[in-house]
């Protein structure tokens, strides 16, 4: 069963993103007196993925239709060595013309997990992915940022800048 998918006109698709970011910006602000749990910026984080396996979903298909995605696992290295494991679902939503992907990547590395949304904009099999750090636990319980996943023949290289 295909899911369906709804596609808006740019500009109302960057007015309802620029509506949520001010009212998610607005509701997070401290009341008087309260501090701040944020750490400043960190230096970067970065590692490479090995890829363990792809899984198309919601089966085998030839040309992705809006809502077929896949799902990837695999291990982390950092330093040489093996560091934790990595997942990514990717959906994708638009497929013609600019092909558009969603993804959920999440890291489990040795001393926390750390979740991240992003998107690929492109029908490259090697369009970077632009990711934000959307928390974390652990060492990254206070985790949030960017980064940006590019992928290689074996897996992908990874940089994350987190703050907090």
């Amino acid at each position: 069963m295909r899911k369906v998918i709804a596609i808006l006109p740019a500009g109302a698709v960057i007015a309802l993103v620029a509506v949520t970011a001010l009212q998610a910006s607005a509701s997070a602000a401290l009341p008087t007196g309260a501090t701040s749990t944020a750490r400043p910026a960190s230096s970067p984080l970065s590692f490479r993925t090995l890829m363990g396996s792809y899984a198309p979903t919601p089966g085998p298909w030839t040309k992705p239709s809006a809502g077929d995605g896949y799902v990837i696992s695999g291990r982390v290295i950092r330093f040489g060595k093996a560091g934790g494991l990595s997942t990514a679902q990717c959906t994708y939503t638009v497929t013609s013309g600019p092909v558009l992907r969603v993804c959920t990547v999440d890291y489990a590395l040795n001393n926390g997990l750390i979740a991240t949304s992003g998107y690929i904009n492109g029908s490259a099999a090697g369009a970077p992915v632009t990711l934000v750090v959307d928390g974390g636990t652990g060492a990254y319980r206070y985790a949030r940022g960017y980064g940006k996943l590019h992928p290689t023949s074996t897996g992908s290289d990874v940089t994350l800048h987190l703050t907090g």
